[in-house]
């Protein structure tokens, strides 16, 4: 990454506090007498809120930055802006109130990359960051030990079954980008695998977050990802230990559904 590129440690910090505070927010709202949980109306509820507290806040302290969120209409000012916030401000959603499964993405990105991100985890009290990084995640799985890979509840028949053929894998299958890939990153999973499309703001702070952890982020190819692009849709995404990164790749490139 070039200095130009670069994001200052005020950007990183930012990241941090808004994922925190708005996860923060969104437990506050599950346990509010106005929660209203019938026909999803918590799930409309929590999104509601965090998008607005979180673009909110952006527009407060980053006035020129433009924003890309999954509750909001696209700004077609982001193709040509230097610094563009992509977020999901309440990732596996289905989950809310009633699960741990749940996130809140907060990501910088310029020339395509994220620069600085965080995401927020308040089932399980902790927001990861970019500055400070996570602790490096080793490079290899242990000789010996069977791996860990984590997939997409949606996807876990197809996913699962060929990284559990092609592997030898063992396979857990939850909601939540966010969540599935923290796993990876404080070590309970040794990757995550996604083999169908996602959108940016699902991925884009998980590979923030997963980058400075030393994990390798790319599509099912091996390919670069590359964000704020003019359409938002991803294909595939892998997020592993350095070292089982080719194997997975391997088994799952050209098994996309």
């Amino acid at each position: 990454m070039t200095d130009s590129v670069a994001a200052s440690d005020d950007d990183h910090a930012l990241a941090a506090r808004l994922a925190t505070e708005t996860g923060e927010m969104l437990v506050d709202l599950t346990r509010s007498s106005v929660a209203d949980r019938r026909w999803g109306g918590l799930e409309y509820e929590g999104d509601r809120r965090a998008h607005l507290q979180i673009v909110e806040a952006l527009a407060a302290e980053r006035p020129d930055d433009v924003v890309l969120s999954e509750e909001g209409s696209d700004d077609p000012r982001r193709q040509g802006a230097e610094r563009v916030w992509i977020v999901d401000p309440l990732d596996g959603s289905s989950d809310y109130g009633y699960s741990a499964n749940w996130s809140v993405h907060i990501a910088l990105v310029m020339d395509g990359e994220p620069v600085a991100g965080a995401v927020a985890v308040p089932g399980w009290g902790t927001t990861w960051a970019t500055d400070p990084a996570p602790e490096p995640v080793p490079h290899d799985v242990e000789s010996g030990v069977t791996p860990r890979i984590v997939v997409s509840r949606s996807r876990s028949r197809y996913d699962g079954m060929r990284l559990s053929q092609g592997l030898g894998a063992d396979v857990y299958a939850v909601g939540s980008a966010g969540v599935k890939a923290m796993s990876v990153v404080r070590g309970e999973m040794d990757a995550y695998v996604h083999g169908g499309g996602l959108y940016e703001w699902d991925s884009c702070a998980p590979v923030a977050v997963a980058r400075a952890a030393g994990l390798v982020c790319c599509h099912l190819d091996g390919s670069a990802l590359e964000f704020n692009k003019s359409d938002p849709w991803s294909p595939g995404l892998v997020i592993a230990r350095p070292g089982l990164v080719d194997d997975i790749v391997a088994v799952m490139f050209d098994r996309q559904y």
